[in-house]
C-alpha cells in the first residue's frame, strides 16, 4: 500500500509560510518576481535543481486547487530535499504496516527559489563600454577605473599603435586618470580638439567618464552638495561651466548642417544634459538654453536627412537605410534632452516657451 504524507509542515510557522505562498496577494507576488529577476541579472531565469512543492506528487493534486498566482511565476516554493512519498519507502507491505509507517509529517523543506547573484567584477565589466576598434582595443583598461596616474600611463608610450598619434594616445589613456580630473580633461578636448568626438570610442569614453556615479563625496553630513559625487564637483562651480557652454555653444555652431556625424550631436547633447542635471540654478537657465540648441539642431538635420532621402532613387536602399538609421540616432539624440530631474524639464519647458515668443515677435 502507498503511504500518506501530509501536504502541509507540522512546523506551524513553515505551514503559515506555505499557505501564504499560495495565496499571495498579486501585488506582491509581481513585486517579488521583478526583484528576484533583478538580483539574478544577467541571466534572470537560472535554471534550479530543486524540487517544486506544486510540481511534486503528491502535493502538487493537494495544493494545487488552493494555489492563487499565475502559473509562470518565478519565485516558487522548492524544497532540496524530495517527498518521501518519491522515495523507495513510498510503498510498504499490508501485513507490516502501522499507523507510524504509513502516516507521515511533510518531509519538504520550506524555502523559494534561490537566488545566484553576479559578482562584482563581472557586473562592472557588463555595465563598462567595451572598445572595439583595434587602435583603442588595448586601452579598454582606462575605462574600467579612475585609480591610475597619468604618469604611468606615458611609460606606455612605446606601445602606441600606428592608427593613433602619440598626443592622441596619451590624452586618451590619461582622461581618466584620476577622478576630479576628468571634467577638465574633457575641457581640454573640447578646447584643443586634441581628439575627435566623432570617433566612436572617445564618444564611448567621454559618455561612460559624465556618467560615472562614484566616489561619494567624503564627509556628505556636512557638504551642502552631498548628493553630487566627487566626479562631477567641477559642475557646481559657476565659472567652470561658463567655460563648458562656450566650447559646447562652439561646437554646435560649427557642426549646424553636418549631419553625417551624428555621434558629434549624441555626445555635446549627453555632456550638456549631464551639466543641466548637477549645476547650480544659477546656470540652469544657460544650460538650458544650450539644451534647445542641441535639440534644434537634431531637428534640422532630421529635415536635411528627409530631404536627401527624397532626392534618392528607389534602387540605392542600402544608402536610404544607412540615412534612416542616422535619423534614429538623432531621435534619440533629441529625447536625450528630456533626460533630467523635473524641475530642469520644468526650466526647460519655459525657456522654450520664451524662445517662440520671441520668434512670433519678430515675425510680427
Amino acid at each position: 500500500m502507498r503511504i500518506y504524507e501530509c501536504p502541509l509542515p507540522s512546523d506551524e510557522a513553515s505551514a503559515l509560510a506555505v499557505i501564504f505562498e499560495l495565496q499571495m496577494p498579486i501585488e506582491i507576488r509581481c513585486y517579488r518576481d521583478i526583484l528576484w529577476q533583478f538580483i539574478n541579472r544577467p541571466n534572470p531565469n537560472p535554471k534550479i535543481e530543486m524540487y517544486e512543492w506544486l510540481n511534486v506528487s503528491p502535493h502538487a493534486k493537494k495544493l494545487e486547487p488552493f494555489y492563487t498566482g499565475p502559473s509562470d511565476c518565478k519565485v516558487k516554493l522548492v524544497s532540496q530535499t524530495k517527498p518521501i512519498t518519491l522515495s523507495h519507502y513510498a510503498y510498504i507491505s499490508i501485513a507490516s504496516a502501522t499507523i507510524e509507517s504509513v502516516l507521515h509529517e511533510n518531509s519538504l523543506k520550506v524555502r523559494i527559489s534561490p537566488t545566484k547573484p553576479i559578482k562584482l567584477e563581472d557586473e562592472c565589466h557588463i555595465l563598462t563600454l567595451q572598445l572595439e576598434h583595434l587602435d583603442y582595443i588595448q586601452l579598454q583598461f582606462t575605462l574600467n577605473n579612475t585609480k591610475f596616474v597619468q604618469n604611468h600611463f606615458i611609460a606606455k608610450l612605446p606601445n602606441c599603435p600606428l592608427g593613433l598619434k602619440p598626443t592622441q594616445f596619451v590624452e586618451f589613456g590619461s582622461f581618466r586618470s584620476g577622478h576630479h580630473l576628468q571634467w577638465w580633461n574633457l575641457l581640454t578636448i573640447l578646447e584643443m580638439n586634441s581628439l575627435s568626438i566623432a570617433d566612436e570610442s572617445v564618444a564611448i569614453l567621454i559618455i561612460h567618464s559624465i556618467l560615472q556615479y562614484g566616489p561619494c563625496t567624503s564627509n556628505s553630513n556636512t557638504v551642502s552638495n552631498y548628493w553630487c559625487s566627487e566626479s562631477h564637483e567641477q559642475l557646481l562651480e559657476d565659472h567652470f561651466v561658463d567655460e563648458l557652454i562656450l566650447r559646447l555653444d562652439r561646437h554646435l555652431d560649427d557642426c549646424k548642417f553636418n549631419w553625417k556625424n551624428e555621434l558629434v550631436l549624441v555626445v555635446l547633447t549627453m555632456i550638456t544634459m549631464r551639466i543641466l542635471t548637477i549645476c547650480h540654478f544659477t546656470r540652469q537657465d544657460q544650460v538650458a538654453d544650450l539644451a534647445l540648441k542641441c535639440r534644434t539642431t537634431g531637428e534640422q538635420w532630421i529635415d536635411l536627412i528627409s530631404e536627401s532621402i527624397s532626392t534618392l532613387s528607389s534602387s540605392t536602399f542600402n544608402e536610404v537605410e544607412i540615412l534612416r538609421r542616422k535619423m534614429i540616432t538623432i531621435g534619440a539624440c533629441c529625447l536625450l534632452t528630456f533626460l533630467t530631474h523635473i524641475d530642469r524639464i520644468s526650466c526647460l519647458k519655459h525657456r522654450h516657451c520664451n524662445e517662440k515668443y520671441f520668434i512670433l515677435g519678430r515675425s510680427f
